[in-house]
């Protein structure tokens, strides 16, 4: 079912009784409807009805000379998405840097402690995901090329940065001398990094990979996906939009909890008390069919980031 059909469904209980004698401000309402019901329901749905396969592409790293000045953390650079949180090393400058922004003007996270035009390399020694809600991985991440799975290792590599000044083989980073720094070659080992995602950052979850990568490779995960939210445009019926949540789930759980939603709006149309009580009732039936009904989540849980308790 598409977003416009559901929207349909949704605008005959309204004032207005039809989404095209809706205004774009009416519409707005209906669209918050939706999207609340949606998060709603995967809220409550078992992860495993929520999980998917992520292949992400690691790059070759990318050298070239940039303009840089003392004092600031501007790149001055065209870069694209996959360059975000990627390490770079650029000449005369001790610490590798991190690029943490690639909208409009890139920018490094440490300012530049020299000027001029210099030499860099970019390593793509991390994941970040920003086209996917991602609300944690699965499984240990594994090299599609050589079938090789990376290890967590939060001990040593939590909190060292693209510098990686101090971090060992594996274990704490105390165990070894500061002087040990990063290595380069094929990944064996990942930490899931923060991201400023309250502070509206680019990216939702964040994977550093180590040694750094030099070559080009391919890993897959299986993750558990977060709701998305819609937008106006998918209310039309051009658009073909198609709601991420199984067809036998959509009439008999999403709807009931969207119309409740909707019982809550200044365009709800319908007058009788006992009607609307009906609709918050069969919401909350909605929501009790949806645990009691679908399978249990299977697996022992990893790699948990920002997962509600008990899973």
């Amino acid at each position: 079912m598409t977003v416009n059909e559901i929207a349909q469904r949704l605008a005959r209980w309204t004032t207005f009784r039809s989404l095209s004698q809706m205004a774009a401000e009416d519409q707005l309402i209906l669209l918050d409807c939706i999207n609340s019901a949606m998060h709603q329901w995967f809220s409550q749905a078992p992860e495993n009805m929520r999980m998917t396969t992520i292949s992400h592409r690691v790059r070759e790293p990318e050298s070239g000379t940039v303009s840089i000045t003392e004092g600031s953390n501007d790149l001055d650079l065209v870069l694209s998405d996959y360059h975000l949180g990627a390490s770079i090393e650029i000449t005369g400058e001790d610490v590798m840097n991190e690029i943490v922004s690639v909208e409009g003007t890139p920018k490094v996270l440490n300012e530049f402690r020299s000027s001029g035009t210099v030499g860099y390399t970019i390593y793509f020694d991390t994941i970040m995901f920003t086209d996917y809600l991602v609300n944690r991985i699965v499984n240990d991440p594994r090299v599609a090329d050589t079938g090789q799975r990376l290890i967590r290792d939060d001990e040593a590599m939590r909190f060292v940065g693209a510098e990686r000044r101090g971090i060992g083989l594996w274990g704490p980073a105390s165990w070894w001398s500061v002087t040990k720094t990063r290595r380069f070659g094929p990944p064996m080992r990942y930490v899931i990094e923060n991201t400023g995602v309250s502070l509206g950052d680019e990216a939702r979850l964040m994977i550093r990979l180590d040694p750094v990568p030099t070559a080009e490779a391919t890993i897959v995960m299986d993750a558990v996906i977060d709701a998305a939210n819609f937008e106006l445009t998918d209310l039309h019926g051009t658009s073909n939009v198609r709601i991420p949540i199984p067809e036998q789930n959509i009439l008999s759980e999403l709807l009931p909890i969207a119309n409740a939603e909707l019982a809550m709006t200044p365009i709800w149309g319908i007058n009788e008390r006992s009607r609307t009580e009906d609709v918050l009732e069969r919401k909350a039936q909605a929501l009790m069919h949806i645990r009691k009904s679908v399978q249990p989540n299977r697996g022992a849980p990893k790699n948990r980031v920002r997962t509600r308790p008990g899973y």
